[in-house]
């Protein structure tokens, strides 16, 4: 299994966004779905376990934050 890490920081509260819901969706040709949704932890970081590799698109609370190459590893400021 694969696993991609999303740290996700509040740059309002100048924070660690804790619980902030995190989702990977595979799009294009293949239309592979999305990742089960998968909640920050108190250091603001999420742990993604999947079996596809590729583009992906970010989801932070149901918003899109631009997309990585997974497996892989992304700072995300909200």
């Amino acid at each position: 299994m694969k696993t991609s890490i999303i740290k996700v920081y509040n740059g309002k509260t100048s924070n660690w966004e804790k619980n902030a819901r995190v989702v990977l969706s595979w799009n294009g040709i293949a239309n592979l779905g999305n990742s089960k949704p998968v909640f920050t932890d108190s250091e603001g970081t999420a742990v993604i376990n999947h079996s596809s590799t590729g583009r992906v698109i970010v989801y932070i609370n149901g918003r899109s934050y631009g997309s990585i190459i997974t497996p892989g590893n992304r700072l995300i400021i909200v």
